[in-house]
């Protein structure tokens, strides 16, 4: 069966903006606030492998300080329309694989998403985190407990996660922060109104996402599978894509994307995401490999790859590796680089 579906994460690939981030400075005015719960949340999914918790549920965490601020559905769409930016040429990369259904499954929250992907032409099977702020009934003493707790989190020590880590692996420091967020999420905010926010609020990411992708396959009998990500929250997705024998492509990854993928793409523009996606569109998995395997920016003139999107490519930086076949830990360095060049702070984040 020819394939057409292509899936794909937003922020990273798409989007350089991490929303998540970027309303955490907005209506919390903190910044290393927003790190600390990111780094947290590696830990809860990496390390710990927290009971029910996914990688990016980040979001989950965030929301009730959102609660607490008085944010609204409304806010957090006239936020996304203000910050949204995108990884350069995303509009006309999207629009050159228009023939091709996309899917795209995000751990931002619904109302960026919408908002972004409606601003490049993007519609259909958008899949994000439900959050309706508004929806929820807490008393002004305890949003005020919980907005106390900002700066304090904000002057925890960095939670140090690298992929393989175990809990005996944790630094002072990291124990140090790790024990007392463990105590203020799961102990203290379970007594109070936030304790249904938390149950309310599951992002998608880690394995959400890996069912989502699940799900179209088994529906749609597709046989041959390529999905994109750049994060943790991608790793459950691109592990299982890569063991069914298709293309998990990091797209400027982090170590977490890039260990659970089989191609990774470096390139400061969309259209080098656009072209993987075109030719396993053609030429399907082995297509991809064959490109990956001895790819050169010349030989892209020689492929089956739209030439409208060849000849942005032949003006761009981009590099396109089949991972096993090279020195993952190189690859990472440079896709690292890329990554922090695009997205600034925000490709700091796991």
């Amino acid at each position: 069966m020819t394939p057409n579906f292509f899936f794909t994460d937003w922020e990273g690939p798409w989007a350089v903006t991490d929303f998540a981030y970027e309303a955490a400075i907005a209506f919390l005015n903190n910044q290393e606030f927003f790190e600390r719960l990111s780094q947290y949340d590696d830990y809860l999914a990496y390390v710990k492998k927290k009971e029910n918790y996914e990688a990016g549920d980040t979001l989950k965490l965030l929301a009730p300080f959102l609660v607490a601020a008085n944010v609204t559905s409304r806010d957090l769409e006239e936020l996304s329309s203000k910050v949204a930016s995108f990884v350069p040429d995303a509009e006309g990369a999207m629009a050159a694989l228009s023939p091709y259904r996309a899917v795209v499954i995000s751990t931002a929250y619904k109302q960026f998403l919408e908002v972004a992907a409606g601003m490049i032409g993007v519609n259909g099977d958008l899949w994000g985190t439900e959050f309706t702020p508004e929806s929820y009934d807490v008393g002004e003493d305890e949003k005020e407990n919980v907005l106390k707790a900002v700066d304090v989190i904000a002057s925890l020590p960095e939670i140090e996660v690298k992929p393989g880590m175990g809990m005996e692996d944790l630094d002072e420091g990291s124990r140090e922060s790790v024990e007392w967020l463990d105590r203020f999420f799961w102990d203290e905010l379970m007594k109070t109104p936030f304790k249904k926010v938390l149950e309310d609020v599951n992002a998608i990411g880690g394995g959400r996402k890996q069912k989502i992708v699940q799900s179209y396959v088994e529906k749609h009998g597709i046989e041959e599978i390529i999905a994109i990500g750049d994060s943790i929250s991608d790793h459950a997705m691109l592990q299982w894509v890569k063991d069914k024998g298709g293309i998990a492509v990091s797209f400027n990854g982090n170590e977490f994307a890039i260990r659970h993928a089989n191609v990774a793409v470096i390139s400061n523009t969309a259209f080098a995401e656009a072209a993987v996606v075109d030719l396993f569109m053609k030429e399907g998995v082995e297509g991809v490999i064959k490109l990956a395997k001895s790819f050169e920016k010349q030989s892209l003139k020689d492929s089956k790859i739209a030439p409208e999107i060849v000849q942005r490519l032949l003006d761009s930086e981009v590099r396109i590796y089949w991972l096993e076949d090279v020195d993952v830990n190189a690859v990472l360095e440079e896709s690292k680089k890329m990554r922090r060049l695009l997205r600034g702070e925000a490709g700091k984040l796991g």
